[in-house]
C-alpha cells in the first residue's frame, strides 16, 4: 500500500466532506465579520480626523496657542527663547503676570457660577391656560347666583354677570399662576438635582480654568452611563444599576471640528479620549455596543495600548501636564476617538444597519461613532432632539465668525514678553551690580599670587612694571552702575497696562500696592464691583453658549423621559450669570431698602402678615441666615394672628367685635335698595391646583357663598 494512502468507508467520506464544507463556511463567515468590523465607516472616520487635525496644526490652526497657553500658565519658555536666553547667560527667570491673571478671572467667574446661587432658573408661562373645567365651574357658579338673585326678585343685568365672570376667571387666573410657580419651582429642584449628581457645576467649574488661559473651553453633555447605585434594605446591600446623565470637561487639546464653521452646533466634532482594558470589557454586553469589535481591540490592543496619530504638540503637552509620553505608552491605554455629525445611509448600511434604521441610502444621518484602531464599537443615530453635537464651546473674548476666541494669554501676549524681558535685565544688572568689579595687571602681580581669589583684608603682593610705569594701580576696584529703579519702573508701568488690558486689576489677586480709592474698603468694593461689570462679556458668553443649551438639552430629554409630569412643557430657561454679576449685591441692598419702606401700618394692610413674612425669608436667605427657620411658616403665622388678622377684629379695621363682614351678607341689597352681586373676593374658592371649587350646599334663601 502507497505510503500516506488513507482508505474510508463511505459513510466516514461522507462525514469528513460535510465537515471540511462547514469549516470552509465558519473561516467564511470569520472573515465576512472581520471585515464587517473593519468597513468604510472607520475609513470615514479616520479621513475626517486627518483632516480637522490638519487644519488645527497649520498655520491657521490653533495648537501651538494651546501650547503656548499651557507654557504660560508654568511660567516656562518656549525651547527656542530659552536657547537664546542660556546662550546670553542671563537668569531664567520667569514673571508669572498672566498665570496671576488668570487665576484672578477665574476666581471672578467662580464667584458668579459656583456659589449656593445657582445660575439658571425655570420661569413658569405668565400666562398658563386654564383647565375647561375651571371655566365651566366658573359659568356655572355665576348662573346659580344669577338664578338664586331672580328668585330673591332682584335679577342680575348683564353688566353685573359680566363684571362677576371677569372677577371670577381673574381669581382662577391668579391661582393658575400661582400653582405654574409652585410646579416650576418643584421641577427645578429636579433638574438641579439631575445636573448635581452628573456632575454638571463640577464641569462647569472646570471649565472656568480653561476659559481665561485657552482660546476656548469645551463642556460636554449630557452623556448617559450605567452606573451602579447602593441601596440598603433590612441591613443588606441592594445592587441597582440605573443609568444616569453625566457632564464633563473636556480638555482643549482632546477635540477637533470641521474646519472653516463659525458655530459649534453647525460642525462634525470629533473627540479623544483615553480607555483601559477594564473599561472595554464593562462595555461588553451592553445595549448598542458590538461585542465583537470589542474583543477584536482587546485581542489586538488589549496587552501594549494604541495610539492614534498624535498631533505633533502632543509630546510636548504630555510633559507640561506630567503625563507618560504618548510614544511611550508603558500604561497600555487605549486611544478611542468619538465621531459625532452627519454621515451618509449607505455607509450605514454598510456597517450593518438595517433599511428601517436607514430609510433613504443617500440621505446624511445624524450619528454618534465609537472607533477604536480599525474597528467601530458603537454606531448610534444622535438621541439630540437639535441635532447638534452635545459640546458647548465659549471664549474668554469671542472673535466673530469664528469658535475660537482669544484667552488672556493671547491679549497679554506682549506684555508677557516684555515684563518677562524687564524682570530678566533687573535681575541680570542686579546680579551685576551686586558688588565690586576688579581690574587686575597681571603684569605687575607676583607669581605665587592668586588673583582669583578674593577675600577681605587681603594682602596683594606686586613687582615693579619693568618699563618704569610703575605709577599705574596693579589692582583696582570699580561699581557697575545699578539700573535696577528703572527696570522696577519699566515692570511696574507694563503691569498696569496688562490690568487695563486684562479687565483683572491687581487688587483682584490680593495685592496691598493700592491708593485713591483702593485705600478703603467702600473703594475697594466700588473698584471691585467696576471689574465685575467688565467681565459681564465673559459671563454673557458662559451664559449664552453652556449654560443655556445644556439645560435646554436636560429640559428636552426630561420631557421626552419622564412620566411624572413634573414639566408642564411651557416653561422657560432663565440663565441668570450676567444678572448676578449685575445685580446680586444691588439686589441685596434693594431688599432692605423694600423691608425698612414697607414696615408701617399702612403697608402692612396690603401685604399682610404673609407677603411680609415672604419678604423676611427672602432677606435672610440673602445675608446668610437660615429664613426658613427665623421665620415661622404661613400656617403657624395664621395662627398666631386669629380670625381677625393680626390686631384687628373680624369685622375690618374700626368694627366692633361680633360685627358682620363688610358689604354685608352676599345677594344683599346695597345701600339705597339696590341689589348686588356678590363680590369677587366672596366667588368661588381656588384649591392648590388652581381650580375653582364648585359650589356645594348652597341655600337659595341665603345666595351662594
Amino acid at each position: 500500500m502507497p505510503a500516506g494512502l488513507r482508505i474510508v468507508s463511505p459513510t466516514q467520506l461522507i462525514q469528513d466532506e460535510q465537515q471540511a464544507a462547514a469549516t470552509a463556511v465558519a473561516a467564511e463567515d470569520a472573515a465576512n465579520q472581520n471585515s464587517r468590523l473593519t468597513t468604510s465607516l472607520a475609513g470615514f472616520v479616520d479621513g475626517e480626523f486627518s483632516r480637522m487635525v490638519r487644519h488645527r496644526d497649520g498655520a491657521n490652526g490653533w495648537s501651538e496657542r494651546l501650547v503656548d497657553a499651557l507654557r504660560v500658565f508654568n511660567g516656562q519658555y518656549d525651547l527656542q527663547k530659552l536657547q537664546e536666553i542660556k546662550k546670553f547667560g542671563g537668569s531664567e527667570v520667569y514673571a508669572r503676570l498672566i498665570a496671576t491673571k488668570c487665576r484672578g478671572a477665574t476666581s471672578l467667574l467662580r464667584d458668579i457660577y459656583v456659589n449656593v446661587d445657582k445660575p439658571w432658573a425655570l420661569e413658569p408661562t405668565p400666562d398658563p391656560k386654564l383647565p375647561d373645567d375651571v371655566i365651566a365651574d366658573v359659568a356655572n357658579l355665576v348662573q346659580v347666583e344669577a338664578e338664586t338673585m331672580t328668585r330673591l326678585g332682584q335679577p342680575p343685568t348683564p353688566e353685573m354677570i359680566r363684571d362677576r365672570t371677569a372677577a371670577l376667571m381673574a381669581g382662577a387666573r391668579r391661582a393658575g399662576i400661582k400653582k405654574a410657580r409652585a410646579e416650576a419651582d418643584i421641577a427645578f429642584e429636579k433638574l438641579d438635582d439631575i445636573l448635581v449628581e452628573g456632575g454638571f457645576y463640577s464641569a462647569l467649574d472646570e471649565a472656568l480654568v480653561d476659559i481665561s488661559l485657552f482660546p476656548f473651553c469645551v463642556v460636554k453633555g449630557p452623556v448617559v452611563r450605567i452606573t451602579p447605585r447602593v441601596t440598603w434594605v433590612n441591613g443588606k446591600a441592594v445592587i441597582e444599576n440605573r443609568p444616569v446623565m453625566f457632564w464633563n470637561r473636556v480638555s482643549p487639546f482632546d477635540i477637533w471640528w470641521t474646519p472653516g464653521v463659525s458655530r459649534i452646533e453647525d460642525a462634525a466634532v470629533v473627540e479623544k479620549s483615553r480607555v483601559t482594558r477594564a473599561d472595554l470589557n464593562q462595555l461588553l454586553g451592553l445595549p448598542g455596543y458590538n461585542d465583537a469589535a470589542i474583543r477584536e481591540v482587546l485581542k489586538w490592543y488589549g496587552r501594549g495600548g494604541y495610539v492614534e496619530v498624535a498631533p505633533s504638540s502632543e509630546t510636548e503637552r504630555a510633559q507640561m501636564e506630567s503625563r507618560e509620553s504618548p510614544q511611550m505608552n508603558e500604561s497600555g491605554m487605549i486611544d478611542m476617538l468619538e465621531y459625532h455629525g452627519y454621515v451618509q445611509g449607505n455607509l450605514l448600511i454598510d456597517y450593518g444597519m438595517t433599511a428601517q434604521q436607514v430609510p433613504d441610502p443617500l440621505k446624511d444621518y445624524f450619528v454618534d461613532i465609537f472607533k477604536i484602531g480599525r474597528y467601530i464599537i458603537k454606531v448610534q443615530m444622535s438621541p439630540s432632539l437639535k441635532k447638534r453635537p452635545y459640546y458647548y464651546v465659549t471664549s474668554f473674548e469671542k472673535v466673530p465668525g469664528t469658535v475660537v476666541g482669544n484667552a488672556l494669554p493671547d491679549i497679554l501676549a506682549d506684555i508677557g514678553d516684555v515684563t518677562n524681558a524687564a524682570l530678566r535685565s533687573l535681575v541680570n544688572n542686579m546680579s551685576i551690580a551686586s558688588g565690586p568689579q576688579v581690574v587686575i595687571n597681571d603684569d605687575r602681580v607676583a607669581e605665587n599670587e592668586d588673583s582669583d581669589e578674593l577675600y577681605p583684608w587681603k594682602r596683594w603682593h606686586v613687582v615693579n612694571d619693568p618699563l618704569g610705569n610703575n605709577g599705574q594701580q596693579p589692582v583696582s576696584f570699580f561699581s557697575p552702575q545699578s539700573n535696577a529703579q528703572e527696570l522696577l519702573g519699566i515692570y511696574e508701568k507694563f503691569t498696569q497696562i496688562a490690568d487695563e488690558l486684562s479687565a483683572i486689576p491687581r487688587y483682584i489677586t490680593g495685592s496691598e500696592r493700592l491708593g485713591g480709592a483702593g485705600r478703603t474698603a467702600s473703594g475697594l468694593a466700588m473698584l471691585m464691583g467696576n471689574s465685575a461689570k467688565i467681565l459681564q462679556t465673559v459671563a454673557a458668553n458662559i451664559d449664552h453658549d453652556i449654560i443655556e443649551p445644556s439645560v435646554s438639552e436636560l429640559y428636552d430629554i426630561s420631557m421626552l423621559t419622564d412620566t411624572t409630569g413634573m414639566l408642564r412643557g411651557d416653561e422657560s430657561i432663565n440663565v441668570l450669570g450676567v444678572k448676578v454679576a449685575m445685580q446680586r449685591e444691588t439686589q441685596r441692598q434693594r431688599q432692605i431698602e423694600f423691608l425698612s419702606l414697607t414696615a408701617n401700618p399702612i403697608d402692612l394692610q396690603i401685604t399682610g402678615i404673609k407677603g411680609r413674612a415672604a419678604v423676611l425669608r427672602s432677606v435672610s436667605d440673602n445675608i446668610g441666615l437660615p429664613g426658613e427657620d427665623i421665620v415661622p411658616p404661613d400656617d403657624e403665622l395664621k395662627a398666631m394672628a386669629g380670625p381677625g388678622g393680626p390686631g384687628q377684629p373680624p369685622g375690618g379695621p374700626g368694627s366692633p367685635p361680633g360685627a358682620p363682614p363688610e358689604g354685608g351678607a352676599p345677594g344683599a341689597p346695597a345701600p339705597g335698595g339696590s341689589p348686588q352681586m356678590p363680590s369677587a373676593p366672596q366667588g368661588p374658592q381656588t384649591n392648590v391646583v388652581g381650580a375653582a371649587a364648585k359650589p356645594t350646599g348652597a341655600n337659595p334663601a341665603q345666595g351662594p357663598g
